[in-house]
């Protein structure tokens, strides 16, 4: 626990020194949805989100990361989507991404997994998002990954977002695949 402290006060010390004092404005012009009903959303299938103008791939990563772990301790709540009620796995990824970039982002693990592209496991970087099969059914659980085989989650045991290695026997089993979803400019 101590480790993970650590870990992640090294790394929004190092994303606040990369992404310097620049305030986030929203997007100039959103993608539209590319479906209909339950599925509408800011992101297409398959689609990337865009850094917004003036913010670097990079810096839209260090968003993304420094969101995520700036909610470790958050209780875990199923369907929660704010840090107030709770959240669950993909209510923090969805979460992170509107509070982010402004965007609706889908909300279940099943819709996220359709974001952005596939990429193998030893291409993972900071930012990517990380699925999992922890219930039968594959994608059933996500998470941002954060560098260094470590990645931050909303899980259902002992119910807080925290991070966790790729590399414990749990999660390295359950590995489903791994999406990148901030184009690079």
């Amino acid at each position: 626990m101590i480790l993970d402290r650590r870990f992640a006060i090294a790394l929004i010390f190092s994303i606040s020194l990369l992404s310097g004092c620049g305030t986030l404005s929203p997007p100039e012009q959103a993608a539209g949805p590319t479906r209909s009903g339950p599925w509408r959303f800011d992101v297409p299938v398959g689609g990337l989100i865009q850094p917004p103008k003036g913010m670097s791939a990079q810096q839209a990563i260090s968003e993304i990361t420094s969101r995520s772990v700036l909610l470790l301790g958050t209780p875990y709540r199923p369907g929660g989507i704010t840090p107030a009620e709770g959240l669950d796995c993909s209510g923090l990824i969805a979460h992170v991404i509107q509070d982010a970039f402004r965007l609706r982002f889908p909300r279940t693990t099943e819709e996220q997994s359709l974001i952005g592209r596939a990429i193998a496991k030893e291409a993972i970087e900071p930012g990517d998002l990380v699925f999992f099969n922890t219930t039968g059914r594959s994608n059933s659980h996500v998470g941002v990954y954060l560098g260094d085989n470590r990645f931050v989650h909303a899980p259902t045991s002992r119910g807080v977002v925290r991070i966790e290695s790729l590399e414990q026997a749990y999660w390295a089993k359950r590995f489903d695949q791994a999406r990148r979803v901030i184009a690079k400019n």
